[in-house]
């Protein structure tokens, strides 16, 4: 009687090791997640410890883009790395074999690791174009001048008026003789005087 006693005593201390071996796998799920920045690049990692050995799934996703779909088994630890000069947003959905009380769904935020440069800008006043000054059109003047052959000169002559001729007549200018005209008028008068005193002689010879 007391051995059958005693073999129940641990039959049933077996079973509740047992059943306190499976519980505590069971409950000991941890699943823990982040994203950061690492030398100017986006790096979201997940890692998983103490779930079923088989059966569970993970799906990480940045944006709309998969990272990763993928099953595995009591433990799962994996990072990705990405671009560091834009904002991400990574989603982690973990589904567990051994119950949806268990499932784990995360959502990440990064902004960006990098600030993009600004481009240098050169502020360049631009002044407003002036229209090229249009040139008139030279005119050119061509005056023609008609030069006779032989330029003529009017000369004019003024004829004295005569002293026994009519009006235009020319008088004969005096040929230069080189003697003055003074000496010349004492000799008519010397003349004259000795024709006079001439005449007188005679005109007494015939009164006698």
């Amino acid at each position: 009687m007391p051995g059958r006693v005693l073999g129940a005593i641990t039959v049933t201390a077996t079973a509740g090791l047992t059943l306190l071996a499976l519980a505590i796998p069971a409950s000991a799920h941890t699943p823990t997640s982040k994203a950061e920045c690492v030398a100017d690049k986006a790096v979201v990692s997940v890692k998983l410890a103490s779930y079923a050995r088989n059966g569970n799934t993970v799906v990480v996703k940045d944006g709309e883009t998969e990272l990763v779909n993928t099953s595995f088994g009591d433990n799962y630890e994996k990072s990705w790395t990405r671009a560091g000069d834009v904002a991400h947003t990574f989603t982690i959905a973990v589904k567990a074999s051994d119950g949806n009380q268990y499932n784990y769904s995360k959502t990440l935020k990064v902004e960006a690791c990098v600030k993009p440069t600004a481009p240098s800008t050169t502020t360049t006043v631009s002044k407003p174009s002036t229209p090229a000054e249009s040139t008139p059109p030279s005119t050119e003047v061509t005056t023609s001048t008609t030069e006779s052959s032989s330029e003529t000169v009017p000369v004019t002559s003024t004829t004295p008026v005569g002293s026994g001729g009519g009006e235009g007549e020319a008088t004969p200018p005096l040929a230069s003789t080189g003697a003055s005209p003074g000496w010349l008028l004492l000799s008519g008068l010397g003349l004259v005087g000795a024709g006079a005193a001439a005449l007188v002689v005679v005109r007494r010879k015939r009164a006698a």
